[in-house]
Parts: C-alpha cells; sequence; structure tokens
C-alpha cells in the first residue's frame, strides 16, 4: 500500500470513529432516526478502506505481471538478437556472391583458406 493510500486510509478511520462517537454522543437526545442515519455514516468510510486495499492489491498484482513480462520480453529480446546476428553472418556470403567471388569476411564460417595446398 502507497503512503498516499495509507494516509487516506487513516483519514478514513478518523471519519468513521468521529461518526461512531458523535452518534453514541446524541443518541437519546436527538431523533431516532437522525442517530441512525448518523450510525450508517460511520460505516460508509470502511467501504473507503476497503477500497484501498482492493487497489493496492491490484497494483502489487499490475506490478507481478509486468515483472513476469519484462522477463519474456528480455528473453525475445535475447533470441531477437541472436536471429540478426546470423542474418548479419549469412550477408557475408552474399557479399560473397555478388562481389564476384572476393574473400569472406574474417569473420565467416564458410571462408576458405587462400593457401595453394588444395
Amino acid at each position: 500500500m502507497s503512503r498516499s493510500s495509507r494516509t487516506l486510509s487513516a483519514l478514513y478511520v478518523a471519519v468513521a470513529l468521529w461518526l461512531a462517537y458523535c452518534t453514541v454522543r446524541t443518541w437519546g437526545t436527538v431523533p431516532t432516526w437522525t442517530s441512525l442515519a448518523m450510525a450508517a455514516a460511520s460505516l460508509a468510510p470502511l467501504l473507503g478502506i476497503a477500497r484501498e486495499h482492493v487497489i493496492a492489491e491490484e497494483r502489487r498484482t499490475v506490478a507481478v505481471l509486468r515483472e513476469r513480462e519484462g522477463r519474456r520480453g528480455a528473453w525475445r529480446d535475447t533470441a531477437a538478437a541472436v536471429l540478426a546476428q546470423a542474418e548479419v553472418d549469412a550477408a557475408c556470403c552474399e557479399r560473397w556472391w555478388t562481389s564476384c567471388a572476393t574473400d569472406h569476411d574474417p569473420g565467416c564460417a564458410h571462408r576458405t583458406s587462400r593457401d595453394s595446398s588444395a
């Protein structure tokens, strides 16, 4: 739960306690329906506290899902880099063919030596 959610929850608790205190203090001195209305109003901030807890749980769930997706994304990025490197390596042979059979790149796996022993 974030700091602002905790602060808001503390305010909800304070309001609920104040309304409950006022309900108890005014019971019997005012019409019954007003005391009952204030008692119901003192329960309303509890819904706000429950809402803050639900929001905090949703934030935790989203954070976990983002972390998992980030790990999957990193794996995809690594796989894409390997594939791109393979395509770059294969491009050497394409350049060799289009350059009238001059030497391959020094790191090419298909490069043959130019010595006359063969």
